[in-house]
C-alpha cells in the first residue's frame, strides 16, 4: 500500500489494490498508511543526520568526480499558499566519445536525488544523508553546477568548500537575453542574431569579453527606459565571472548544465505531488518526499526494512520491567556455599524414599525378577 501510494495517486493505488488483488481499501486508509510510514521515513533520516554529526564516519563509496546539482520548486498547500521544495542530485560524470557528434562529451550518470521542504539551513544538515552515501567527502573531483542563489552558495560551502563551482549555462544565457530583449526587443531578427553570436561567445571565449561588451551596448543606450533591467542583469554575470568561464570548464571537461535537477524535480516531487488539482498539507511534504526519494534512488528495500522495526518497536514497545527481567534472566548465576547445601539435602530425601519398596509397587510381586511394575 505504502510503495503503490508514493508511486501514484491515493484513488490509483486504490483501484489498482482493488483490481490486481480483490482487496477493497479506501482512499482514506491509504493515505493513513502511507503517512504513517512516511513520517518514520522522515524521523529516520533526522536521527541519522545526528548520528553522522556526532559521530562523523568515514563514508564507504569511492567516486572519482562527482557533480552536485542544487535547485527548488514550489507546491501547493491546502492553504493556498506555495512552499520551495529544495533538491540535490548527486552523480558521477566522466568524458566520453560521441560518435554521432564526432567529439569528446561530458557523460552523467548514477544520478541519485535528495529532497526536502526546508529553510535553507535545515536541507543543508537533512542532505548529509546522500552527501555521505554517495561518499562526496571521498571524491577527487567535485563540481557544483547551480544557478548561483546565495542559499546555494551557502550549501556547497557546508559540503564542499573547495568544489569547482559553474554557474549553468542555461541560466548564465538568460542574464545575456535579459540585455538583448531590453535594447533590441523580444520578437525581433536583430535581437536573434545578437543573441545567437552572444551565446556562442560566451560558451567558447572568455566571459571578461561577454561582459565588456554587454557593457559597451549599454553605454549606447545611455537613456533606455529599461536601464535597471540591464544594470542588474550586467552585475550579476560580472559578480560571477569565475563561475561562468565556460572555456576552461570545457577543457577541464566537467559538466556546465544542471539538467540534473531539473529533471529531478519533475521524478521526485512532480511527478507524484504536482498532479491536477493536488494540494499537501505542510507536515505530509517531508513524509512523501522521504518515500519519494527512497523510490527513486531504488533504496526502497534497505529503507523499508528500518521503517519496520520502527513501526514494530513503536506499536509493540519493551517496557522497563521487561528489559530488567531480561537482564535478570541473562545474567550467570554465581552458586553458593549455601546452594550445595540444599542440593545435597534434596539427593539425601530421594535417596531415602527409594529405601522403602512400598513406594515403587515392588512389594506386589516380590518374587518376579521381571515385574512390570517394577521401577
Amino acid at each position: 500500500m505504502t510503495r503503490l501510494s508514493s508511486r501514484m495517486s491515493y484513488r490509483e493505488a486504490h483501484q489498482e489494490l482493488e483490481l490486481l488483488w480483490k482487496v477493497e481499501v479506501s482512499k482514506s486508509s491509504m493515505r493513513d498508511v502511507t503517512m504513517r510510514h512516511g513520517h518514520v521515513a522522515a524521523a529516520l533520516i533526522r536521527e541519522e543526520v545526528v548520528h553522522l554529526e556526532t559521530t562523523a564516519p568515514t563514508p564507504s563509496a569511492q567516486p572519482e568526480q562527482v557533480v552536485m546539482c542544487t535547485d527548488g520548486a514550489m507546491v501547493q498547500l491546502t492553504s493556498g499558499e506555495w512552499r520551495e521544495v529544495k533538491t540535490v542530485t548527486f552523480g558521477e560524470f566522466r568524458p566520453h566519445w560521441d560518435a554521432k557528434r564526432g567529439k569528446v562529451v561530458t557523460k552523467t550518470d548514477n544520478i541519485s536525488y535528495f529532497s526536502r521542504a526546508e529553510n535553507a539551513d535545515t536541507f543543508g544538515r537533512s542532505a548529509l544523508v546522500e552527501w555521505h552515501r554517495r561518499g562526496g567527502e571521498n571524491a577527487h573531483t567535485v563540481v557544483a553546477v547551480q544557478d548561483g542563489a546565495l542559499w546555494i552558495q551557502s550549501f556547497i560551502d557546508y559540503h564542499c568548500p573547495q568544489a569547482t563551482r559553474v554557474i549553468d549555462f542555461a541560466h548564465a544565457q538568460e542574464y545575456v537575453a535579459k540585455v538583448g530583449r531590453a535594447i533590441h526587443g523580444a520578437e525581433t531578427d536583430a535581437f536573434q542574431q545578437w543573441y545567437a553570436r552572444m551565446s556562442k561567445q560566451l560558451g567558447r571565449q572568455p566571459p571578461r569579453r561577454t561582459i565588456n561588451d554587454l557593457r559597451l551596448l549599454q553605454r549606447q543606450h545611455p537613456d533606455h527606459p529599461e536601464m535597471e533591467t540591464i544594470e542588474l542583469a550586467i552585475r550579476y554575470l560580472e559578480k560571477r565571472l569565475p563561475m561562468i568561464d565556460y572555456p576552461h570548464f570545457r577543457r577541464r571537461q566537467i559538466p556546465i548544465g544542471s539538467g540534473n535537477v531539473e529533471s529531478g524535480h519533475k521524478v521526485v516531487m512532480q511527478q507524484r505531488m504536482k498532479q491536477a488539482g493536488m494540494r499537501w498539507a505542510e507536515e505530509n511534504l517531508n513524509p512523501m518526499l522521504a518515500l519519494r526519494v527512497a523510490l527513486c534512488n531504488q533504496t526502497w528495500n534497505a529503507n523499508w526494512r528500518k521503517i519496520e522495526v520502527r513501526v514494530r518497536k513503536e506499536k509493540y514497545p519493551v517496557t522497563a520491567e521487561q528489559n530488567q527481567d531480561v537482564t535478570q534472566t541473562t545474567k550467570p548465576r554465581v552458586v553458593t556455599e549455601a546452594d550445595c547445601r540444599r542440593l545435597t539435602a534434596l539427593a539425601d530425601r530421594i535417596g531415602r524414599k527409594k529405601r522403602h519398596p512400598w513406594r515403587n509397587n515392588d512389594w506386589l510381586f516380590p518374587h518376579r525378577q521381571n515385574s512390570i511394575h517394577q521401577n
